[in-house]
């Protein structure tokens, strides 16, 4: 698992890794942003509007932390570009007053 992967999780929710590679082998948990479906939220200061590889919105304000565990049985569905993760960093940053 590695920051900026998209995984389709066995309950139906896919969810983008905004957590330091490396951190599940830590700490045993990653932190993700739940991704609705495209055309649910617009592209703003607080959402970014995913194309690859799954056609989505990430709402910043949408943080989970998963114990990695629940990864098992997952299906990486593959990584964002960089350019749409530097957006989804600057959500993030926008919703926590960084």
């Amino acid at each position: 698992m590695k920051r900026g992967e998209i995984w389709a999780l066995p309950d139906g929710r896919n969810v983008l890794i905004v957590s330091l590679t490396g951190l599940e082998e830590a700490y045993g948990a990653v932190l993700v942003i739940v991704l609705h479906d495209s055309g649910r939220f617009p592209d703003t200061a607080m959402s970014v509007v995913i194309d690859v590889p799954l056609s989505c919105t990430a709402v910043a304000v949408n943080i989970v932390q998963l114990r990695a565990g629940r990864l098992d049985g997952a299906k990486l569905l593959g990584e964002v570009t960089p350019a749409t993760m530097a957006r989804v960093d600057a959500a993030l940053r926008a919703v926590q007053d960084l």
